[in-house]
């Protein structure tokens, strides 16, 4: 507090104290001026194309709410990496050529202060190899586009025992000469309630008006550390349990339940079984991944396997984390 001129007063906060919450206040106005002016000028929810994600998250080897990395915001946008300074990552999904669909996945995120980060996420998930006939079976010139594609801008509040965040999408879809456009914005929540309990929960692709809309997913996963820093031949082991949850606006629910086992936090592995309703009818999938953690570097390779025999989704993923 500070006194000036006999009649005039001025309150001067201590120096460091309140910066964070006007930056979070200032993003938060930010991101509500965008809402509205996107909710104005395109829809307000992902196009119907948007549905081709679901290819993508079939080679998550890990429930959707509990994906870690510069890219995991666009599974939970409450997620984080562990990392104290900036990452930056990028992931490539392909499918078999039953499916013919391929994938990119780019995210970087940055620390505003000890407790808010903001970050950016792009995404296009495509079909490849659809071309154009006639009366004839020869292919004209010229391929048919079709593809789903976004970007977005996420924020995220908190610390490890609890982090909200919000993710911000414009989505632009393709199917030959139609097009559509639309905006979604996710809300996430990660939470460690206790030592070795991991509880977190997401929407995927919610419309802004919170309406029930097909291309709509709601994750949510729960992770219990059975094994922490077990001694086995001079390796420290850590093994978790996992389960998860994708609940669709049909009313289907998916179940998974999978194990993660790192080893002197250099070798990550990923594995899980998921039960899911396709094609009428139940069936179960399984996923698997592995990582390895190299300084600041971190990749990733995951499959996906697929139902009825239908092709597997593949996935690798590059991670690079920066100190501060």
């Amino acid at each position: 507090m500070a006194v000036g001129g006999g009649s005039k007063l001025a309150l001067t906060p201590p120096a460091g104290h309140g910066e964070p919450s006007c930056v979070v206040l200032r993003t938060a106005g930010l991101l509500w001026l965008i809402v509205s002016l996107l909710s104005a000028r395109t829809g307000a929810q992902a196009p119907d194309a948007a549905d081709l994600w679901r290819v993508a998250a079939g080679s998550l080897a890990l429930p959707a709410a509990l994906p870690t990395g510069a890219t995991a915001g666009f599974w939970n946008p409450a997620s984080g990496d562990g990392r104290e300074g900036a990452s930056v990552g990028v992931e490539v999904v392909q499918t078999s050529s039953i499916l013919g669909l391929s994938g990119l996945m780019v995210g970087g995120t940055l620390p505003i202060s000890r407790s808010f980060r903001i970050g950016i996420l792009a995404g296009r998930m495509q079909v490849r190899d659809l071309v154009r006939t006639t009366t004839s079976p020869d292919s004209e010139d010229g391929s048919i586009p079709v593809y789903e594609q976004l970007g977005g801008a996420q924020a995220v509040l908190g610390s490890t025992r609890l982090r909200v965040g919000a993710v911000l999408a414009v989505h632009h879809a393709r199917f030959d000469t139609e097009s559509e456009a639309g905006a979604t914005l996710d809300l996430g929540v990660r939470a460690q309630p206790i030592d070795r309990l991991t509880v977190a929960a997401s929407t995927h692709f919610l419309p802004i008006t919170l309406g029930r809309e097909p291309t709509t997913d709601y994750y949510g996963a729960v992770e219990y550390v059975a094994l922490d820093r077990l001694a086995l031949a001079d390796l420290r082991t850590r093994l978790a349990v996992r389960y998860g949850a994708t609940l669709r606006p049909s009313g289907d629910l998916d179940h998974l339940v999978g194990v993660a086992v790192t080893v002197n936090d250099e070798v990550l592995v990923d594995a899980a079984l998921t039960s899911e309703s396709a094609y009428g009818h139940r069936d179960l999938r399984p996923s698997v991944a592995v990582g390895l953690r190299i300084g600041r570097y971190t990749i990733v390779f995951s499959h996906g396997a697929g139902i009825n025999d239908v092709g597997g989704t593949f996935r690798v993923g590059l991670d690079v984390g920066f100190s501060r």
